[in-house]
């Protein structure tokens, strides 16, 4: 039976996000690419800020009748409350997922897709959502880095990739003479400072920077994380109350041919894995694969259209990555990559996600997707040619 459980009450989010980007001119033709154009404005505070966050996630609550909760589960180093909407506790008979978005704040879209993610579990009133809710554990966190999504200059809302924070070397016992980790990003282009929260896990979930382990610093792109940013240690608290056995990150890219012959642009990449595969439970790389194959198998059913243009993320080496650290811990990981969201084609791109993570809620409630063989992650599309700014 061809499942339909969330897409249909879509229609009034799609509306809501196409409203978001006002084009007062011809979008690039060849290849019809996301950049923008001269005279175009894209309205970034039409997405929910954070005050907009929290009115709408208890609103949610509060017609929920007992589904979900809400929890602030830290706060970053401006203040701003890190939320966490919790169905269901971190029961081991369940098959328990996270599920997070916008670690980097310049990359908005995820935050608004979670959302509707969590209304429409928390007041959809059919079979579907609840066997979903009978056998998952789902905690989100629709927005990590608040930093990044709210900053302005002159009241213009921005956003930007990294939060706001310092290197304080003295908070660890360090000294002044100690290098910043490597993704904390200064000067001109950086003021005020920040880290970039991607790169501040470690698969010792337990790691505490100090003067012990002070050698490990700055580190690099290939090395674990410090844990030195709230948000990451925010996400860190919570992964080790649930223990996920699935964890899925959606974050927003550049754009990307579907080959050197096809010319139309890739919707969504999708990624199993983000370490050395031979450093992760063979197990857990298999569920991984199971997971985006059934995903990429699901909107493929869709026939001839945008949501069948996905690729595989390019190969990737990230242990400081959330996903990267959190594989490492024992849980199957999906990455949704959706494509950069600054045209008309926004709604859609909001859409594709909502129904591949519906689709993989249902899979896993039902266990469709324990019958994928790990092999067909092979056939999703490797990464086509990148297109260029042409601005630049």
């Amino acid at each position: 039976m061809k499942r339909t459980f969330l897409v249909q009450a879509f229609t009034s989010l799609a509306v809501a996000l196409l409203a978001m980007v006002q084009a007062q001119a011809t979008p690039q033709s060849i290849p019809n690419g996301p950049w923008i154009q001269d005279q175009q404005s894209v309205r970034l505070e039409a997405f929910t800020s954070m005050d907009e966050l929290q009115k709408k996630l208890f609103n949610i609550y509060a017609r929920s009748k007992g589904r979900m909760q809400v929890e602030i589960a830290g706060e970053t180093t401006l203040g701003f409350p890190i939320y966490l909407v919790k169905f269901g506790d971190a029961d081991p008979g369940k098959i328990k997922v996270l599920i997070q978005a916008q670690i980097h704040g310049n990359e908005p879209l995820g935050a608004e897709v979670l959302l509707a993610i969590v209304q429409h579990l928390a007041t959809g009133g059919n079979p579907e959502t609840d066997e979903i809710l009978d056998q998952l554990a789902i905690w989100i966190i629709p927005r990590i880095n608040p930093e990044g999504a709210t900053y302005a200059v002159d009241n213009d809302v921005i956003q930007r990739r990294v939060n706001e924070q310092e290197w304080t070397p003295e908070d660890w016992g360090l000294t002044e003479g100690d290098p910043s980790p490597w993704y904390h990003y200064a000067g001109p282009a950086y003021d005020p400072p920040g880290y970039d929260i991607n790169r501040d896990f470690n698969s010792d979930l337990d790691f505490v920077l100090g003067p012990a382990n002070a050698g490990l610093l700055p580190g690099n792109s290939v090395s674990p994380g410090f844990f030195v940013t709230p948000e990451a240690r925010t996400v860190r608290d919570a992964y080790k109350e649930l223990m996920p056995d699935v964890f899925i990150d959606v974050h927003q890219r550049g754009t990307n041919l579907m080959s050197e012959e096809d010319n139309s642009m890739c919707t969504l990449q999708v990624l199993a894995q983000a370490v050395e595969p031979w450093s992760l439970d063979p197990n857990v790389l298999d569920f991984s694969k199971q997971i985006s194959a059934y995903v990429y198998q699901r909107l493929g059913e869709r026939g001839n259209s945008p949501f069948t243009n996905i690729q595989r993320y390019p190969y990737v080496n990230l242990p400081g990555s959330a996903l990267g650290a959190l594989s490492l811990n024992g849980s199957a990981i999906m990455l949704y990559e959706v494509r950069t969201a600054k045209q008309k084609s926004i709604g859609m791109l909001a859409k594709q996600v909502v129904i591949g993570l519906t689709e993989t809620l249902k899979g896993l409630a039902d266990g469709s997707i324990d019958y994928i063989d790990p092999a067909d992650y092979e056939d999703i599309p490797l990464a086509g040619p990148r297109i260029g700014n042409p601005h630049f």
